[in-house]
């Protein structure tokens, strides 16, 4: 089965989908006939891309709103039953950056990390599964190869994609007798928008630094990879060669990939 043949008339909702990676997607979506529904936090950013788009409601909503509040993404799936009469795809894109060691992160900077990752995809799922029982829908969790490993320097980033893996594993069994399709997503680095952001362990906004070539994936592939993997049903899949080498050492090579880790770390 071909991505139109797939796509058509599916409406999906993309987390985290005014930029980057989820903006790529509900592009592609959209390009394949779907309909789509992207939410972010930042209405301004919303507005450039249904602007950008040219589509109207019927095809595109866009929703200003926190994904990481429950009662918000419980309007939502309302708000898209009543456009759209049905939902049948989930992709829980959203999420944050973030770095510094424990001991100097300010702690309303873990929340907001935490809050974003872990509650930030939780609670559209959670939202979303009365629905998606209906349609016999697809879910598709993105986390990280930060998630493989507890990263020194990281570790509120790594606990929240980590523990994706685990509510993935979860979700798979659930909902697996409703027929609903559980999915999973670690990707390595990818090309980044100039204006992405990370926060610095006492909360600055601060840019992403740019990642060498050879080990980036371009947003365009990531989102098709994405869409592939809910199409073809693959629990899951680690995207990029990165990605791909560190969930090799780390699986079968334990060992050598803490002291790699280790050796690299330049502690702040």
């Amino acid at each position: 089965m071909d991505f139109l043949t797939f796509y058509k008339n599916k409406v999906v909702l993309i987390t985290g989908g005014s930029q980057g990676i989820g903006k790529e997607l509900a592009k592609q979506v959209l390009s394949y006939q779907g309909k789509v529904i992207i939410t972010a936090r930042n209405a301004e950013k919303l507005l450039q891309v249904k602007k950008e788009f040219g589509l109207d409601e019927m095809t595109l909503m866009i929703h200003q709103g926190d994904v990481s509040n429950y009662q918000d993404n419980v309007d939502l799936i309302k708000k898209i039953i009543t456009q759209f009469g049905k939902l049948d795809i989930l992709i829980t894109n959203a999420g944050i950056s973030g770095y510094g060691e424990v001991e100097i992160m300010k702690p309303e900077v873990a929340t907001q990390i935490i809050n974003t990752n872990i509650y930030g995809t939780l609670f559209p799922i959670m939202a979303a599964i009365p629905e998606l029982k209906k349609s016999h829908g697809s879910i598709l969790l993105v986390s990280s190869v930060a998630g493989l490993s507890g990263l020194p320097g990281a570790s509120a980033y790594s606990l929240s994609k980590m523990s994706l893996i685990a509510l993935a594993e979860s979700l798979s069994i659930e909902l697996e007798r409703y027929q609903i399709f559980v999915g999973i997503a670690l990707p390595g680095f990818t090309k980044n928008e100039n204006d992405k952001k990370a926060l610095s362990p006492v909360g600055k906004s601060e840019n992403v630094p740019e990642r060498p070539e050879r080990f980036t994936m371009s947003r365009e592939k990531m989102a098709s990879n994405y869409l592939s993997q809910i199409k073809n049903k693959k629990y899951y899949k680690v995207y990029t060669v990165f990605g791909l080498v560190a969930h090799f050492v780390s699986k079968y090579l334990p060992r050598i990939f803490h002291f790699i880790i280790k050796r690299k770390y330049i502690p702040a």
